[in-house]
């Protein structure tokens, strides 16, 4: 199973398929509120040790349900077989780690500045 940088790592977040057309899946993303139209998400097959069964691409957010529709597949797509997606990457500069770290840095400067004069 392998995405545009490499393998699904092994967190990736597992969605139960709850109906299956002829070129559509849907599923709940429950939780996971990072899931949007765009992304691409991978079938599964859990019998055969997470064997790549399809790749999906999201294009619809109902009220509780997202849309897949098929893009590649090796077999038909069952509610049998179980979804993958990937948590994008936050940057850099939008992670909390960051901005305490821009901040404890700014304090300590402007306290070693005042205690220097």
């Amino acid at each position: 199973m392998f995405t545009k940088k490499g393998r699904i790592p092994r967190d990736a977040a597992r969605f139960e398929i709850e109906s299956v057309d002829d070129s559509t899946a849907r599923f709940r993303p429950f939780e996971a509120t990072w899931l949007r139209p765009g992304m691409q998400v991978y079938a599964v097959d859990p019998m055969h040790r997470d064997a790549l069964v399809a790749r999906l691409r999201i294009v619809r957010a109902d009220s509780a349900r997202l849309v897949a529709l098929v893009t590649a597949q090796v077999t038909k797509v069952t509610t049998d077989h179980f979804l993958l997606a990937v948590k994008p990457k936050v940057p850099w500069y939008r992670t909390r780690r960051f901005w305490w770290g821009a901040a404890s840095g700014g304090l300590v400067g402007a306290a070693g500045a005042i205690v220097a004069r």
